[in-house]
């Protein structure tokens, strides 16, 4: 255990790996929370709900910690993208995705969210990898759409192929605001900004819903634990994913995220008694191998992955070297 330890000289970095981890696998649950509460809640009921409940809890901090602190005229575009992109429009796509397809299914489609982030990284924060992460992306977008391909119609997926899409364009969402929040961390306390997006998401979906005619009732059945569970599992989330993002670079944060299909998979299995048939098994298992391939960002780990499957890095050894 010692020697363990003895590998992180920063106390906060060991502290922000299991951050992320817990947060992650806290994340996979919400996805089942909301589907079972779409059954008597509309999109814009249950974020209003969600969001009212978590700004709440974050309202103390903004009274005591931070109430000295003060954003900077140029940060305001950024803070207001960074809300908009999540919670807002994130969770009102993912909310309605999970209207269509399972919350197994929106949980591997969600695993292409560290992979997208590599792009982003590499496009705004320069990072430099190999051109074998080209590949690993190419099999990722092609096992998530055989994916939605072979789903099956259920009560559960009415129409999987555009729930898994909403899906998709949600963690785009979310990669845009893990970018916009890297930047703006160096200035605000990463639970601060969290808050921020919080009251914004409160804002925006309590006006979403009354402008659609909404209602404010809570329902009296086990719901409305359901509701009080993601109200208070959202500032939770965000607290443990602000720091993670706040002290790991991208490369180390990004594989944690690989853990959200997994959990996604389970608690849809055990709570829900969703299913996958082959077709989305093998479809998985594509994803994987591309999300494996993605990882690789150097030569030493390109000869292992060579050993494990030769067939395909003989087929892009000469195109995949620096």
């Amino acid at each position: 255990m010692k020697d363990f330890l003895s590998r992180y000289k920063n106390p906060n970095e060991l502290f922000a790996y299991l951050s992320v981890t817990i947060a992650v696998l806290l994340y996979g649950t919400t996805l089942t929370a909301t589907k079972i509460c779409m059954q008597y809640y509309t999109t814009s009921e249950l974020m209003a709900f969600r969001m009212i409940i978590s700004a709440v809890l974050f309202l103390p901090f903004f009274f005591t910690v931070y109430k000295n602190i003060r954003i900077e005229r140029k940060d305001i575009k950024l803070i207001l993208l960074m809300m908009l992109c999540e919670p807002c429009l994130y969770f009102l796509f993912e909310t309605n995705a999970l209207k269509y397809t399972t919350s197994g299914q929106a949980g591997i489609v969600s695993s292409l969210e560290p992979v997208l982030l590599v792009i982003a990284a590499r496009i705004i924060l320069k990072e430099r990898f190999v051109k074998i992460v080209y590949l690993g992306l190419f099999i990722c977008i092609i096992g998530s759409i055989l994916l939605s391909l072979a789903s099956d119609e259920s009560e559960l997926a009415p129409n999987p192929l555009l729930g898994n899409f909403l899906e998709l364009i949600a963690i785009i969402l979310t990669d845009t605001c893990v970018i916009t929040t890297k930047y703006l961390m160096d200035r605000y306390p990463p639970f601060f900004l969290a808050g921020v997006s919080v009251f914004g998401g409160a804002i925006f979906f309590t006006v979403l819903n009354i402008s659609t005619g909404g209602s404010f009732e809570i329902i009296a059945n086990s719901s409305l634990f359901l509701v009080l569970y993601l109200g208070i599992l959202t500032v939770i989330a965000y607290a443990l994913y602000n720091f993670a993002i706040c002290t790991l670079p991208a490369s180390k944060f990004s594989p944690f995220l690989f853990l959200l299909p997994i959990a996604a998979v389970f608690f849809g299995w055990f709570f829900l008694g969703e299913t996958f048939n082959m077709q989305q098994l093998a479809a998985c298992i594509l994803v994987f191998i591309g999300i494996y391939i993605c990882q690789v960002n150097n030569k030493r780990k390109f000869v292992k992955f060579k050993e494990k499957f030769p067939t395909i890095a003989n087929s892009f050894i000469n195109w995949g070297k620096k």
